[in-house]
């Protein structure tokens, strides 16, 4: 299972009850998406509520691709999100807070522990990969982005 798919909305039930609408826990989730990248009920919301939806559909949502907001690239620009605060030296409990407060998002500190390790562990993976392929630039890369993760 994704980290994306553990990622959930703050205060869900104010939110849907703002909305008068029912919608998922899951930040990820079609209904979820579907809702943001739509933006038409986005007014109902009080306004610190609003401008952090209006904060993630503009950081996560904004691609060109057909099939936005199910192309994919959501879920990557968030990942990317969640290792460029591990880089900047944030544990787990300190990521989960600071998505708190960038986006109204939560997520279990355990769950983005696991994340995070599972991101070493493919690193490392692609290090050495890259190591006996000859691609020295390549695993001097996964080299230098685990260490950023490592701590």
């Amino acid at each position: 299972m994704a980290i994306t798919d553990k990622i959930y909305l703050k205060n869900h039930r104010q939110i849907a009850s703002q909305l008068e609408t029912s919608i998922p826990k899951s930040a990820f989730s079609g209904a979820t998406l579907d809702l943001l990248f739509q933006g038409e009920q986005l007014s109902k919301l009080d306004e610190a509520t609003q401008e952090r939806v209006l904060d993630f559909a503009t950081d996560f949502l904004d691609c060109d691709c057909e099939s936005n907001p199910y192309c994919g690239h959501p879920e990557r620009k968030f990942v990317s999100y969640l290792l460029d605060l591990r880089a900047q030296g944030l544990g787990p409990d300190a990521i989960v807070d600071v998505m708190g407060d960038d986006y109204m998002l939560y997520a279990y500190s355990g769950d983005v522990l696991s994340f995070l390790d599972d991101s070493v562990r493919s690193l490392e993976a692609i290090e050495e990969l890259a190591d006996v392929d000859g691609r020295k630039e390549a695993a001097e890369a996964a080299r230098e982005r685990r260490r950023d993760l490592s701590g």
